[in-house]
């Protein structure tokens, strides 16, 4: 069960595509800092998540309740800064580093011809998201040997809503609260040490 719960982590993860791109600090967003909360449908499961953004996507933090059967209410995350990230289960008091290098994902704010062609993404229209103007791409991506084909509306680079189907599950994520340029604590970017 801990292993489903923590994959069912990760593909809510990539449906918003809230890993860094490169392990050096990049502009990924078009604003400095972000609280988003988030609203998924994932598996007949709503899911809910807060996300946070600071130094332009450098830094990047979630958190994500869910009631997983048999398990209760869990609490699990991800923490990204310095060119690194960690997988965090709050419940369980685990900590996981993530190599970045195994999960790719475009940069949305700045998408090159390499980028679209490496990723098949095509821009569809635009569209809105909590009143904001944003431009719908779709896109194909691979990760631990799933391929997994997305229908995002970004803003600024933001993912604001996602569906994203893999391995013939429909995960849809839609942001429910937008802050942008706020302050964001520095704590959400600490990685536990249990």
């Amino acid at each position: 069960m801990r292993t489903k719960f923590l994959f069912a982590s990760l593909l809510m993860l990539i449906s918003l595509g809230v890993y860094a791109q490169e392990e050096t600090p990049v502009k990924k967003y078009g604003f400095k800092s972000a609280i988003v909360k988030l609203s998924t449908d994932m598996m007949g499961q709503t899911v809910q998540s807060t996300a946070y953004v600071d130094d332009y996507g450098a830094k990047e933090s979630q958190k994500i309740k869910m009631s997983v059967p048999g398990m209760g209410e869990m609490e699990s995350g991800s923490i990204i800064k310095d060119g690194k990230a960690w997988s965090v289960n709050y419940t369980m008091k685990q900590v996981q580093e993530v190599d970045l290098g195994e999960i790719k994902q475009p940069n949305f704010l700045d998408l090159s011809e390499d980028m679209m062609k490496e990723f098949n993404i095509q821009e569809v229209g635009t569209g809105k998201v909590l009143d904001k103007d944003c431009v719908i791409y779709t896109m194909e991506t691979e990760t631990q040997g799933m391929t997994a084909k997305l229908k995002v509306w970004c803003y600024k680079g933001f993912t604001l809503k996602s569906v994203t189907d893999i391995s013939g599950m429909t995960i849809t994520a839609t942001a429910t609260d937008f802050q942008e340029d706020v302050m964001v604590l520095p704590q959400v970017f600490d990685v536990p040490k249990y």
